[in-house]
């Protein structure tokens, strides 16, 4: 005996002997020879084999599970398939994993996820003909809006008055069901009377006469048959009819729907968890993008329902600043400096596409992005300037600027942060020009000081 490391296919073989389980079968493969003299051997399904005899010798694990692990592996090799319907529940968030169709092509839509602000955001893709043909990808959508779209149906179907509908329709069909066991009973006892009949008539024939007993032998076996047939049907639908829903059962499924939005929108409720929910109530989804989307819900049971769903928006236009913000910005820097336009945005209660208040640097981003004057160009539009030009224009020097804007006489706007500003424009310009007579006069006039 040799150890190694268990392999993919090994470890298939060991869940699928029925000698773990304790059985002895046959005739789980079929070979048939072909033309050009090979043999073709076909695995057959278990309801196929010739022989089984479960409990035959002490297994690891009991027969019922061993069917039950052939059940999860069946389930789970449908992702790969052709005719894939589901595949195993998985840790991602998207909710219709396994369950979409593309409403184009046919096809089962795969997932893929993308990495965004340490959050995994779905998208449905229908790759078939990308994979197997090299072609482009037939459709994808992005799938966080359809989701939550799904999420508000799953949760308007579980309502009180829903179930109170569904088991009306119960009870209506408990009503019936007298009617239809006693269809079935008088079935049943018919191929039992034929059987019987078919019984007595090769039992009242020649022996001698073989021909006639061989086609009352063969008669009769086909009464049997079909009155075996009938038996298995009855009781089949006999045991369906007996599940019925009492009270106190009523009672705690209302309570469940009572329950449902909560443990739907809990936070703490895996996203396995939800996915095997969404199983339970949905058979699959079909999806047509277009100028919306389109899905096409097919409930258990057979029932469907139609949702419309915008399609989602770029990465570019979603970090886009939006149009009103870039106008109030606009706006506003005729009368404020960028420091108070920062200010005034998150007092409005205005974010960025990160969800976090407006800096300064983010403001003058915008401003050069979009090609706005700056505040300070609109106030040398309006006259301000710095001293340096009010000298120059004014023929004063900067003391008497400096002078002016103390005494009231010219007016300062700020710019950039509180430290850069522009004076004037000066409004009265003989005014100024008589208060720097004045106040030449007034110091040429003043009395000197003698010394004592």
């Amino acid at each position: 005996m040799t150890w190694a490391v268990p392999t993919h296919c090994r470890v298939l073989q060991v869940l699928r002997n029925p000698r773990y389980a304790g059985a002895f079968v046959y005739g789980r493969s079929r070979g048939r020879p072909q033309p050009n003299g090979r043999v073709n051997v076909k695995r057959l399904p278990l309801a196929e084999w010739q022989f089984v005899f479960p409990e035959s010798h002490i297994g690891y694990i009991t027969w019922d599970q061993y069917l039950a692990n052939q059940q999860r592996l069946t389930d789970n090799s449908m992702a790969f398939g052709k005719q894939r319907s589901s595949g195993p529940v998985r840790e991602g968030p998207a909710l219709l994993q396994g369950r979409v169709l593309c409403g184009i092509c046919g096809a089962h839509m795969t997932m893929q996820y993308n990495h965004v602000r340490e959050k995994l955001l779905p998208i449905y893709m229908c790759q078939e003909d990308s994979v197997r043909r090299g072609r482009s990808i037939c459709q994808q959508i992005r799938g966080v809006a359809l989701d939550q779209a799904i999420s508000a149906l799953l949760i308007e179907l579980m309502t009180p008055m829903t179930v109170d509908i569904a088991l009306a329709v119960q009870q209506e069909i408990e009503a019936r069901i007298g009617e239809t066991d006693e269809l079935r009973r008088t079935q049943l006892e018919r191929a039992r009377y034929e059987a019987e009949l078919a019984r007595r008539r090769y039992m009242k024939a020649d022996p001698d006469n073989r021909l006639v007993v061989n086609n009352l032998e063969a008669g009769w076996n086909d009464k049997l048959r079909l009155h075996l047939a009938a038996q298995e049907d009855y009781e089949q639908q006999t045991e369906k009819e007996r599940r019925l829903i009492d009270t106190h059962t009523r009672q705690q499924l209302l309570s469940l729907v009572d329950d449902f939005p909560r443990v739907w929108n809990d936070p703490t409720v895996e996203p396995r968890e939800r996915k095997r929910i969404v199983r339970l109530l949905i058979e699959d989804v079909t999806l047509i993008k277009a100028d919306v989307i389109t899905a096409q819900v097919r409930l258990r049971g057979g029932a469907t329902r139609t949702l419309t769903v915008p399609v989602g928006l770029p990465a570019w236009m979603l970090r886009k600043t939006p149009a009103a913000i870039v106008s109030t910005i606009d706006e506003l820097l005729d009368t404020h400096s960028e420091v108070e336009i920062t200010a005034i945005l998150n007092e409005r209660g205005h974010r960025t596409y990160r969800l976090i208040p407006y800096t300064l640097d983010r403001i003058v981003w915008l401003r050069d992005t979009y090609k706005l004057k700056s505040r300070r160009q609109r106030l040398q539009e309006q006259g301000f300037g710095t001293t340096e030009q009010l000298r120059r224009r004014l023929g004063v020097s900067q003391s008497t600027i400096k002078r002016w804007r103390k005494e009231g006489l010219l007016s300062r706007r700020y710019h950039g942060n509180q430290s850069r500003c522009l004076y004037g424009p000066p409004e009265n310009i003989d005014m100024l020009r008589a208060n720097l007579r004045q106040s030449t006069y007034a110091r040429n006039t003043s009395p000197t000081q003698t010394p004592q």
